[in-house]
């Protein structure tokens, strides 16, 4: 066994510990602690989970929590899929969020020890690093549904990289955590490595699935997308249409801004495309364990995706964790050298940007780093999609479609 493969989850664990002893003993210190790396402090941990049992325990008294939420501290309307809903059997109450809350951290640190084997300790420290980020602690502590997102995706990539009827289900384990939160859907590209017949196979069963969900779920979903949250341009999180909307409330007339935006964006996302180059990425891809090939691509697809089709929370960059450990992996071999450095290190930056932010904001410099922070978004969404878009063309199933279309 792979002993450093345990350091991360070892360490995740140990703050997580360490945590729960602060805040049993010296609250003021733990809030502190938080607001120093740049998590917003609340008045208890686990917020988000209780956001979360709270639009469940509404729902079973009866109440529309697509209008009204009394049972929520902040009072916040469902903006989630509606098959949480459904799951009146999720307890509701203090005790039950931290009980809750600690299961979902726990399991997110211990399926750190799945993402990636490190071969050396330079390679576990960078690794651990992006495990115990502040991007990752802030989703932890507030025990978001996107942890749990992460640990299931995380076990679908180990099971698709399986014997078939495992894959299947690893398959089948993505479509269920999208029909929870959606955007995991991005996730099921990997397919595209099965033997055509197989990917339609699950292409077609994943559209039915889709559509009855859809069919049923109709009226519900259509309030869920007017209720789905936004946020200012400089706020904690990160989408593809900050860039813009930042210009615009920094440079007149709007018309310039607009272009500006346009300008910058296509030349990092370019820069970001170059880095990943193409043909060394083949052989780097090719050369990975299934495994990592498997997380590294659910990574890319998934932060890349959240990135242009919408606003996501900070938490949402620990999608980056398991493009980390591929990138890592992909040192070993092929694609190494500085692009593969620079790549890191953006990771990482971003995963790190909470107190980077704090840091700004306290030294009157927060529009620069605003800037900078945009322009590591836009270059690694270029390489992120650059990597997906590659794996697909090489895949089996396109590969058969162009063999298809060549010949006529």
């Amino acid at each position: 066994m792979n002993r450093l493969r345990l350091v991360a989850p070892l360490l995740g664990l140990t703050l997580l510990a360490l945590f729960v002893v602060l805040w049993l003993g010296d609250r003021d210190l733990y809030t502190r602690l938080l607001a120093i790396i740049g998590i917003p402090p609340f008045r208890y941990p686990f917020l988000d989970w209780e956001g979360v049992s709270a639009f469940i325990e509404c729902w079973r008294r009866g109440v529309d929590v697509y209008v009204i939420n009394p049972c929520d501290v902040r009072g916040q309307l469902f903006n989630y899929s509606p098959l949480w809903l459904e799951a009146r059997f999720v307890p509701f109450g203090p005790a039950w969020r931290n009980a809750i809350g600690l299961s979902i951290d726990a399991v997110f640190f211990v399926s750190l020890g799945l993402v990636f084997r490190p071969a050396s300790w330079r390679e576990a420290a960078i690794f651990t690093l992006a495990c115990v980020s502040p991007a990752a602690i802030y989703g932890a502590e507030r025990a978001n549904v996107d942890m749990i997102l992460f640990s299931m995706v995380v076990a679908a990539a180990w099971l698709a990289a399986a014997g078939p009827r495992w894959r299947i289900g690893g398959y089948a384990l993505l479509l269920f955590a999208g029909l929870l939160k959606f955007y995991p859907l991005a996730a099921l590209v990997i397919a595209l490595r099965e033997r055509p017949r197989t990917f339609w196979a699950v292409a077609v069963a994943s559209a039915l699935v889709l559509a009855g969900f859809v069919f049923v779920y109709s009226r519900e979903l259509g309030r869920v997308l007017t209720a789905v949250p936004q946020t200012a341009w400089v706020g904690v999180g990160f989408g593809a249409g900050n860039l813009g909307t930042g210009l615009r409330a920094l440079v007149h007339p709007p018309l310039l801004a607009t272009g500006l935006a346009a300008i910058t964006a296509l030349a990092a996302a370019g820069a970001g495309a170059w880095l990943a180059r193409p043909r060394a990425l083949v052989k780097a891809l090719a050369d990975l364990d299934l495994r990592e090939s498997n997380l590294l691509v659910v990574g890319a697809a998934l932060t890349a995706g959240c990135f242009v089709t919408g606003w996501s929370g900070t938490y949402r960059a620990a999608f980056l964790i398991p493009v980390a450990g591929g990138l890592l992996a992909m040192g070993r071999g092929a694609m190494s050298g500085l692009r593969l450095t620079v790549l890191t290190a953006l990771v990482l930056f971003l995963l790190w940007d909470l107190p980077l932010r704090g840091f700004a904001m306290a030294s009157g410099t927060l529009a620069a780093w605003w800037l900078a922070h945009e322009l590591v978004w836009w270059t690694m969404a270029g390489a992120l999609a650059a990597t997906v878009i590659r794996f697909a063309w090489e895949s089996p199933t396109v590969a058969s479609v162009r063999e298809r279309v060549a010949g006529g």
